[in-house]
């Protein structure tokens, strides 16, 4: 039976789309990487997010949950105070209630505690980057509606207030100046 044209450009497509999810997935991981070394004191992310060994879970399921998470890092929608379960679903192209079921099963928080991570995470990077920010400052500029609900994000994700972290990470860069 002779090869024709289709399975040609069918078999190329199918290597192009694998050799673009590797490509993809290693970036991922290197940013992953890269956040990790800019804190020690941060909660490592196995930690954070329970591993893919259920049986429930499908490669889909997975390929999901890693396309959000690389959108939440790239794009940071997480920035927008609004930010609605809806809007990230419309961004991945999926089904609200499926985005809502694979981020449950994989992060094991609900979309908003899995957002509010990625806004605490960027207020840390912001602090780290300017370091006359206020509390309420870094709570505005990284998406949360109130200083409160900032403080409660970040205690639940780091374990401490913020102007706990704030003061070490302070005192952290003075003694490296000295």
């Amino acid at each position: 039976m002779p090869i024709n044209n289709l399975e040609i450009i069918l078999a190329s497509f199918s290597v192009v789309v694998a050799a673009v999810v590797i490509y993809l997935v290693v970036r991922l991981h290197r940013k992953e990487a890269e956040i990790r070394a800019l804190d020690v004191n941060r909660p490592d992310a196995d930690d954070m997010f329970p591993s893919y060994s259920s049986k429930d879970f499908t490669v889909t399921d997975q390929f999901l949950y890693d396309r959000c998470c690389r959108y939440m890092v790239e794009r940071r929608p997480f920035l927008v105070v609004d930010y609605q379960l809806q809007d990230l679903a419309n961004s991945l192209y999926t089904n609200r209630s499926y985005l809502s079921k694979t981020i449950n099963r994989f992060s094991g928080k609900n979309f908003r505690a899995y957002v509010n991570y990625y806004r605490v995470m960027y207020a840390m990077e912001l602090f780290r980057a300017n370091m006359s920010l206020r509390i309420n400052d870094l709570a505005e500029l990284s998406g949360f509606r109130s200083e409160s609900s900032f403080l409660n994000s970040f205690r639940a994700v780091m374990g401490e207030p913020p102007s706990i972290w704030c003061a070490r990470i302070r005192k952290k860069y003075r003694d490296k100046q000295k």
